[in-house]
């Protein structure tokens, strides 16, 4: 969507049901203009309406990935330029 000062991108910056309408799906629609910063209001019907996301939904973290020893695979231990130096020493 434009802005209709500037022309510039509207952004959507908050959305908040409309509880006083006898129909459900009615929001309104805060926009910021990405450029002159000017701000609009819109009242928007959504066909479907919107999936409500439940709060108490729980959040699973990964569990921590420990990086492997370098030094314990001496190919990978070598691979460097000291790594090589060494590997000459070695008579590798």
């Amino acid at each position: 969507m434009r802005c209709m000062g500037c022309g510039g991108e509207m952004i959507l910056m908050n959305v908040v049901p409309d509880e006083t309408m006898a129909v459900p799906g009615f929001e309104h629609h805060s926009f910021t203009c990405s450029e002159c910063q000017d701000v609009e209001q819109r009242l928007v019907f959504t066909k479907h309406g919107r999936e409500e996301t439940p709060q108490g939904m729980p959040v699973h973290a990964a569990p921590p990935i420990a990086p492997g020893s370098i030094l314990a695979d001496p190919q990978i231990a070598a691979s460097g330029l000291f790594g090589r130096v060494l590997a000459r020493i070695r008579g590798h």
